[in-house]
């Protein structure tokens, strides 16, 4: 899609041009705008009741979002009838992903996961995936889980591998850990808008580093995470105030 070949052809997706207050994608816009691939646009609520349901092991789960949208015509949701009230509902089939990757706060080696801060599907993703990578900030002793096993809420059957990654979800936030680099997301965005220069930013900061650690590196190094930690952990003081 951008000059380094096709590499999706059909795509389930949630908000697909979003991000958030930041504004809409460019780029991601001009490609479902193309009609180079096929795609179908659910809600965010609708694909966490789709994994909701593979977690359980159902085949759906009934809810009564998307009644009335054209996302019934192009996708596997179904219309049906409550038997106890007569009322029409939305079938949403269950999802059960090849791969998910999921970045936690802590994990031991087995794969037992802690994590803190609102986790929307994660959990029901952990248990829907047929395989699980964690990446984790810390790579903790499994003793430690064992001292207080209350705080696992992925455990290690549901992952097939674990990797240690501190700052996983750089450029985005991890509560309690570090912000969002909003800077480097706007110069993102920005790039975005014409297609010679977002080439040129992908080559810089993704294509052309040999991993994530050279990523981080052109992105401000530890001078900016440390900016990123001071910033998240203002943001955390100031919220147990209130």
């Amino acid at each position: 899609m951008t000059g380094r070949g096709k590499t999706v052809a059909r795509v389930d997706i949630a908000y697909v041009v979003g991000l958030e207050a930041r504004g809409l994608s460019p780029h991601a816009r001009r490609v479902m705008e193309s009609g180079e691939i096929t795609w179908t646009e659910w809600t965010n609520y609708a694909m966490a009741v789709r994994f909701k349901a593979a977690a359980m092991g159902l085949p759906f789960l009934p809810c009564r979002s998307l009644l009335g949208t054209e996302t019934l015509a192009h996708s596997g949701a179904m219309v049906i009838t409550c038997p106890f009230t007569g009322e029409k509902l939305t079938a949403l089939p269950a999802l059960y992903p090849d791969v998910a990757a999921i970045h936690v706060h802590e994990a031991d080696r087995f794969g037992n996961c802690r994590l803190r801060g609102t986790s929307v599907a994660d959990l029901d993703l952990a248990r829907a995936a047929k395989k699980l990578i964690i990446t984790c900030e810390r790579l903790i002793p499994d003793e430690e889980i064992r001292r207080d096993p209350s705080r696992t809420v992925i455990p290690f059957f549901c992952v097939d591998a674990v990797c240690e990654v501190p700052f996983g979800s750089y450029p985005g936030n991890m509560p309690y850990e570090y912000f969002s680099d909003e800077d480097h997301l706007q110069a993102w965005l920005k790039a975005e808008n014409d297609l010679s220069n977002f080439r040129t930013f992908l080559e810089t900061f993704i294509y052309g580093v040999k991993d994530f650690s050279e990523y981080l590196h052109h992105c401000g190094g530890l001078d900016r995470l440390q900016q990123l930690r001071r910033q998240e952990l203002l943001l955390s003081v100031g919220d147990s105030w209130k």
